[in-house]
Formats: C-alpha cells, sequence, structure tokens
C-alpha cells in the first residue's frame, strides 16, 4: 500500500513517522521493520535508523541521500506477533 509521496533534497536527514496503530489488535505490537529502497543508485537513498515506539504501535524513520532528479520507493515490511504488512512511500530527490 503507498502511504505517501515526499520531497527531500539530498543532504536532508529527515524523520518521518508511521503509526499502524489502527491495523494493530489491541494486544499486538510490532516486532520489526525491514526496509527495501529501489533503486540502487551511485548516491543511495539510505533509510536507518528505525525506531519502534515504546508502545510498540508505530515506527520513525530516517532518511538521508539520494541522486538529485532520481524517485525512489522505499518499502517497510512490518512484523508483529502475528502478521506481516508491506507499506510504501516514494521519495523526490530534487536539489534546490
Amino acid at each position: 500500500m503507498l502511504l505517501n509521496r515526499y520531497k527531500q533534497q539530498p543532504r536532508d536527514n529527515l524523520k518521518r513517522i508511521i503509526d499502524l496503530t489502527k491495523w494493530l489488535e489491541d494486544s499486538e505490537t510490532i516486532t520489526g521493520v525491514e526496509v527495501e529502497v529501489t533503486p540502487e543508485t551511485d548516491t543511495p537513498l539510505v533509510c536507518d535508523p528505525i525506531a519502534i515506539d515504546p508502545d510498540g504501535k508505530k515506527f520513525a524513520y530516517f532518511l538521508t541521500g539520494g541522486e538529485d532528479g532520481e524517485t525512489y520507493t522505499v518499502t517497510f515490511l512490518t512484523s508483529t506477533e502475528q502478521q506481516t504488512r508491506e507499506d510504501e512511500i516514494e521519495v523526490d530527490v530534487e536539489e534546490v
């Protein structure tokens, strides 16, 4: 599921949050998040670190880098004790 589309400059290091509270059961928490960024470029877009909130219902991620003029897809594979969910964002890197 495409969650959002963002614009950022290559030297930005921006924190964003994905809140999965409405998707999770009351007793369920996020146990892990895997990330894939495509396409691979000479100057990659980096998604690191991932920080799961103490309540286990949302996580923060940081994006930096990327090549000017490139559009990246960041895929998050989020796991809980019972479920797995795949979400995506798109990032347009543009030097202003």
